[in-house]
């Protein structure tokens, strides 16, 4: 993929700081929240259309479900935001998806609700 992040950053040095900065926090966000989240994992996939950055996660008000939220973070959030505040922009919107319409949805046959 050809794209340059915003500030000029290679884009591997801004994966790699978006990373370093989404994980702890999204952490922190989702243990913070009244329904008590865990993150389960944070990774990157690099599909033929960017690459996205996936979030597994559980919430204690949700027993037996597991979350999962997809974002297509290069070139979408890469190219308008440095990498700090697009991992803000990233747990915001999960966050968003989960209180809007994910906790209203019912789990896949495997347990699994998705935004994708």
């Amino acid at each position: 993929m050809d794209h340059t992040p915003r500030g000029g950053l290679d884009p591997h040095q801004w994966l790699d700081r978006f990373q370093r900065s989404a994980e702890p926090a999204l952490r922190n966000n989702l243990a913070t929240e009244e329904d008590q989240g865990l993150l389960q994992n944070l990774t990157l996939d690099h599909r033929d259309d960017g690459i996205w950055t996936i979030a597994t996660f559980s919430m204690e008000s949700h027993p037996a479900v597991t979350f999962v939220w997809s974002q297509r973070v290069m070139p979408d959030l890469s190219t308008e935001w440095d990498p700090e505040f697009a991992s803000m922009l990233f747990r915001t919107h999960l966050i968003e998806w989960f209180h809007t319409k994910a906790k209203k949805r019912r789990p896949s046959a495997d347990g699994v609700i998705r935004n994708a």
